[in-house]
Order: structure tokens, then sequence, then C-alpha cells
């Protein structure tokens, strides 16, 4: 009797463990059931990875290697996001297709994925398409689509259900996931930074959309990015840490506001994010994504989700935390994917541990954020995370595909940051092999454009004839099953460049608000464009560009509110690179980027993404331009002309002329005399120049320009109209 007592005992004390072992704490995938090992990307270039434009398919490529090296399966990507690029949509607002190259992209994308053996995540839409600062034309058809059914169904037929049909079957699609956190743009759970919608509207959206891709693709998995458990059970999940949030120090709020800021590229101050945090911690447990409850609101009976993913940060508190609570806590019947939470040491868990004490509690995944967001969750944290299941839960994870190993390569000449005499012959070296076969081809880059190779070992060559420049140095190792890794790189300087500053408070032309000129006297020429803001765009234009070539251009910057700051950099109207800044705070610094010159006109624009930063100034080298027009004779006196157009708003340009080298000011006045800007204050060559003078901080009113070069002084007034 003392015997099946115990027995009884030890089951019932099964029953209610966090440590769950079943089929139902895998996801299936590649006909395996797996723990989701991984991490978010989430994006590269943000809402803009697949569709119309430049996809960085390299860095795909490098992110995916990095996690097969470490014995990660898993990566999340956004698609759409908020709908600026894809799908596509008519004038009335409904969605007419994929958008071109949507799902070409995307089948890349997964090719990549698959040849390293990592499964893919696919997030269709965030919250972010909600976001008020996206533009009126953005919200109000993203706003119908949520909404109105026929809006819906349109993007159902004919976006949603071409992207599932044509790439049906794909090793590399783990499950296709509706939304991001959509409860941020809810009615229930929105913060004011969003237009908010009916969780019923989201719940209707999300049963449709599954619906279509059950249908589409009967293998399919699908599932939905939930913000909290707050919103994905209806066990009691009231948090008692609201007196705890009103007492936090000074330091702790920053922290808090630093956070929640980064996480979600908020506005809100420390005390109008405590406030919402304290309103959702009042709110109770209820699971809005059942499959009764989905299907009440969109009708559609094969919208149901497959497994659920959760996300968690320390802010809402142990309430709802997986790390505290085991998934039997939940009252849940699918599995739980943990599919955003930090890499730092959370609810008396280690970092170290992270992974493991999910996996342990039961949960089906573990996906930190961001590869992109570092300040959240470093490369290597996430990386170790990916490891430790690998060493210690190997069958869990491993995928059975067709990788194998990678070769490995490193450039060993030259060093990073090396100055070499102009006319040097530049050694150019790499180390290289492979565990499971030999290396068959060693390809040498520069500025991404192949130079020379070599097929045995030592792996090196001797690069000539360069201009003077900075160039990037790389090198591609290929193996004899066809796998290929791309080398770290070394940025070099051949010879000494003269360079030219384009003074952003002067050259650049600003769109959007929160774009402010403010004067500094560290800032190069006394002034610079403080960016309070993570909408719009500074644009500067260079002229006359001597030959089509590559080129190095130069930002000069400061990080005044937080770190990194990424930001889009768009070379004649075409994307080319996300810039990372990143760097010690409150320090004038320069980031230089190599970018593709046509001869003539061109222009920089810096796209924000994450904004909140200062820009200085763009510089590049003056040998690269003919600082005159392209006519025959230079200039023989000084002169200034009536700025064009004028009246103007909220931007004009200025033309004047210098015969000789010559130190040139030009400065701007109000009607009372007083300076309000200074657009030139350099020695210039002799020359006809145009110089961009923006006006959208100033009031409506007559203003004064006037030039002085030399012994020369000449006035002329202008009307800003608003």
């Amino acid at each position: 009797m003392n015997f099946f007592y115990r027995i009884l005992v030890l089951l019932l004390a099964l029953s209610h463990s966090n440590i769950v072992y079943s089929q139902s704490s895998r996801i299936e995938y590649n006909n395996q059931d797996l723990f989701l090992s991984g991490a978010n990307l989430a994006w590269k270039s943000f809402a803009r990875d697949i569709g119309p434009g430049n996809t960085d398919f390299d860095h795909f490529a490098d992110v995916l290697l990095q996690i097969h090296d470490h014995g990660g399966n898993a990566l999340r990507l956004w698609l759409h996001t908020t709908g600026v690029v894809s799908p596509e949509f008519d004038n009335d607002g409904l969605v007419i297709g994929p958008g071109e190259g949507t799902i070409e992209d995307l089948r890349q994308i997964l090719d990549l994925a698959w040849e390293r053996e990592v499964g893919m995540k696919l997030c269709l839409w965030s919250f972010d398409m909600q976001r008020l600062t996206i533009g009126d034309n953005l919200l109000a058809r993203n706003r119908l689509m949520l909404t109105d059914t026929s809006y819906t169904m349109a993007y159902v037929n004919n976006a949603l259900i071409p992207m599932v049909d044509s790439l049906k079957g794909h090793p590399g699609i783990i499950a296709w996931e509706i939304f991001n956190e959509p409860e941020g743009m809810s009615d229930e759970f929105g913060w004011r930074e969003t237009d908010h919608v009916a969780m019923s509207n989201i719940q209707r959206f999300v049963n449709l959309c599954a619906g279509a891709i059950h249908r589409t693709d009967p293998e399919a998995k699908v599932t939905n990015g939930v913000w909290s458990f707050k919103a994905l059970t209806d066990v009691a999940t009231l948090s008692k840490s609201s007196l705890d949030l009103s007492q936090l120090s000074e330091i702790e709020k920053q922290e808090l506001k630093k956070s929640f800021q980064q996480k979600y590229r908020s506005e809100l101050n420390a005390d109008e994010i405590i406030e919402y945090l304290q309103k959702i911690n009042k709110i109770n447990g209820f699971n809005y994504y059942t499959d009764e409850r989905i299907i009440s609101e969109g009708g559609d009976e094969d919208g149901t989700l497959d497994f659920y993913s959760v996300h968690y940060y320390t802010h809402l508190g142990e309430s709802v935390s997986p790390f505290t609570h085991g998934t039997n806590h939940w009252s849940l019947d699918k599995p739980i994917v943990v599919a955003e939470f930090a890499m730092s040491n959370t609810d008396g868990v280690l970092k170290d541990d992270l992974f493991k004490q999910l996996f342990q509690n039961g949960y089906a995944g573990a996906l930190p954020w961001s590869w992109t967001d570092i300040d959240f969750s470093s490369h290597t944290d996430m990386l170790a995370g990916m490891q430790s299941m690998w060493d210690n839960f190997r069958s869990a994870v491993d995928v059975n595909g067709i990788a194998g190993d990678f070769p490995i390569i490193t450039l060993t000449e030259p060093d990073n940051d090396t100055e070499f005499d102009e006319g040097s012959n530049i050694t150019i070296s790499a180390e290289a092999s492979d565990n499971d076969g030999t290396i068959t081809l060693v390809e040498f880059l520069v500025n991404d454009k192949k130079v020379g190779e070599d097929v045995s070992e030592p792996y090196t060559m001797v690069w000539s004839g360069m201009e003077n420049g900075r160039y990037t140095i790389s090198a591609v190792a290929t193996d004899d099953t066809g796998n290929k890794r791309t080398s770290n790189s070394a940025m070099i300087r051949v010879g000494t460049l003269d360079y030219v500053r384009l003074e952003a408070e002067g050259f650049a032309v600003s769109h959007g608000s929160g774009i402010s000129i403010l004067d500094d006297v560290s800032a190069s020429n006394g002034a610079y464009i403080e960016l309070r803001t993570n909408v719009g765009s500074l644009t500067w234009t260079i002229d006359n560009v001597n030959a089509a070539g590559i080129y190095e251009i130069i930002f000069g910057y400061r990080l005044s509110f937080d770190r990194p700051k990424h930001q889009f950099i768009n070379v004649n109207g075409e994307r080319v690179a996300e810039v990372v800044f990143d760097s010690t705070l409150n320090v004038w610094l320069e980031e230089p980027l190599i970018v593709d010159l046509k001869e003539g006109e061109n222009t920089i624009q810096m796209e924000l993404s994450w904004g909140w930063m200062d820009v200085d100034y763009l510089a590049y080298p003056t040998s690269i331009v003919t600082s005159v027009e392209k006519n025959d004779e230079l200039p023989l006196i000084y002169s200034l002309e009536q700025n064009y157009p004028n009246p103007f708003n909220p931007s004009t340009t200025i033309r004047y002329a210098i015969p000789e080298a010559s130190k040139v000011k030009i400065t701007i006045y109000d009607i009372l005399g007083r300076q309000v800007r200074t657009l030139v204050n350099d020695v210039q060559n002799t020359g006809v120049y145009n110089i961009s003078f923006d006006a959208a901080a100033l009031s409506s009113g007559v203003y004064i320009y006037r030039l002085q070069a030399g012994d020369f002084f000449e006035s002329k007034r202008m009307i800003l109209i608003k």
C-alpha cells in the first residue's frame, strides 16, 4: 500500500512540475520534433528586406552561418512589417500583389537558410503598421486592412496566398507568423504612439490569414507573436509590481526609459512609461487566441494557430515570466515558443542559463531579441545560448539537413586601419581550412570586387596600381562541396586625401519634424543638426563628380541620446547601406562609408531608421569633384545672385562666384540684423557654387544673406513664406 501511495504522490508531483518533456514542448519541423534554438534578426533593413529595392543577401548568409556554426536552428524574420515596401497597394488602399521581387527575395533568403540547416519563422506584420509616425497614407490603408473584411481579403487573396503557394514545401520555413505584438496597436493594450483598433479586429485578421495559409499549404505551421502572457492565458496575471514601479529611483527610471525606448522606438518619458505599465499590471490574463475565440471573430474554421509564440521583458513583472513559470502554469493546449527576451540575467536566472531554463520549463523554443538590437542581446551571448543547447541537448536541436561543415577563413594581411603610402604594393593573405573536406579556392576582394585568387597554401596575392583612397579588403573560401565563407574584413587607406565638408546645417536639406539646427562651438563650423525623431531624412548634393567610381564619404556625428543608432543611406535614390553608428556617447566622431557615385551630380540621403542622434557634416574627397561649373571660362569677378526660388518654403538655393581662392563666409540675418545661420565659413577655390538654405526651423519673414570673400561684400534679401 505504501508503495502505491508513493507512486501516486510521484505522479502528481510530476504532473505539476515545471519540467515538461513531451511532444507538446517541441515544434514539428523537417519531419522532426525540435526545440527552436536561435534568435530574432528581426530585420537588416527595417520593413524593406523583401520587395522593391536591394536585399542584403550577404548579411543574411553571414548571420545564418554564424547560427549554424553554434548549433542554432531558427531565425525569426519580419517581412511586410509596416507595408511601406510590400505588399503592393493600389490608390484605393487595396492590396493588389505581394510587391515586385517579394517572393523572389524571400525564396533566396530561405535558400540561404536551408543551405545552413536553419529554419525561418516568418513574421508578416508588426504593430508598427499603426505607428503614428509612419505617415497618414500608410496608416489609413493599414487600418482598412485591419478593420474592413474586404480589404483584409484583398491582402489574403492577392499577396498572402501567392506567397504561401509559391513557397510551400520549402524546407527553410518553420512557420508563418501573422503579427509581431499586435496588442501594441490595440484599444486594450496599446500605447499612445500607435493608432488603435479593437482586439476583435486583430483576432479576425489572425483567423482569416491562418485559414488561408492552412488551405494553401496544409503542411504549413501558423503562429502569432503575442506581446505578453497577459493576452495569451486565462490564468490570473495580476502583478504586484505597481508599487515597486512608483518607488523606482531616478537612475532606475532612466534605465527603464532607455530599455523601453530602445525596444519600442518610443518617445515616452519615464513617468509616462511607468503610468502605462501600472495600467497594464492591473489587467488580468485573457487568451485572445484560442481556437474558439479567433474563429468566433473571423468565422474561418481552418484559421487556428499551430503553436503559440510569446514575448517577455522584465518590466512586465514576474507574474508573466516564462523563466519562473513552466508551461503547465498557463493551462494552454499548444506548444509555446518564447520568441523574444533579452540575454541578460533575468528573474534570478543567469544569462548563460536562459536557453536551458526555458527548455527545462517545457517551452518549445528560445529566440532572444535581437541580432540587430545589440543593446538587448549581444551576438556573443545569443550564440553562446545556442551552443549550450547543442552541447547539452543536441538531439533536441539538431536539424537533419544538407549543410555539412563550411570552410573556415581568416584574413591575416593587411591589418585593419593600416595606412599605406601612395603607389605601395599591398600583400593580401588569408588562412583557410575545412573540417570535412578541402579548400578548392580562395578569392580576394577589394570593395566587394574580386582582384585575385589562389588555389593552394599559403593563400596570398600582391595588389598594386590602386588610386589614393580607403578600401575594404576581404577573402572568400570555397570547399570541395561548394560551401563558401567570407572572411573578416580590413579597412585600409592608401595615400592621403583632402576632404570637403558639407555642413549639415548649411548643405543638408531636411525632411520631417523633430529635426533642428543647433549651435555648438565643438561642432564643425559651430553648428549641427539634431535628430530628435526616427522619421525623416537629410539629403546632401555633391555636384560635378569627375568620373563614376567607388569613393569614400564620411559622416560627422555624435550620439547624444543612447547607442547604437541605425540609419539608412540612399545614393541617388537607391538604398545602399544601413549604417550602424555605435561609439562613445557625447563625442564628435566620423563614420566612413564606401559608395558608388556616378559622373556629375549625386545625392546622398540619410533616411532615419532609429534617428535620435546629432549630424555635423558629410565629407567627400576634394579630388573627386570639379568645383567649377562645366563651362569654358572661370569666373572673372565676385558675384552673389538672387536666391531661387524666392519667395520660398522651406528651402532655397543661393548661387555665388569666386574668381580666386578666398576665405568665404555666407551668413543669414533676420530683418533686425540678428545672425541666424552661417552657411559657409571656409577657404574655397575658384568656381561657381550653389548652396542650399533650409529654413524649416525659422518663422516666415524677410531674411538677408551676405557674402564675404576676401575684400568683397554683398548682401541680398529673400522672403520665407510658410
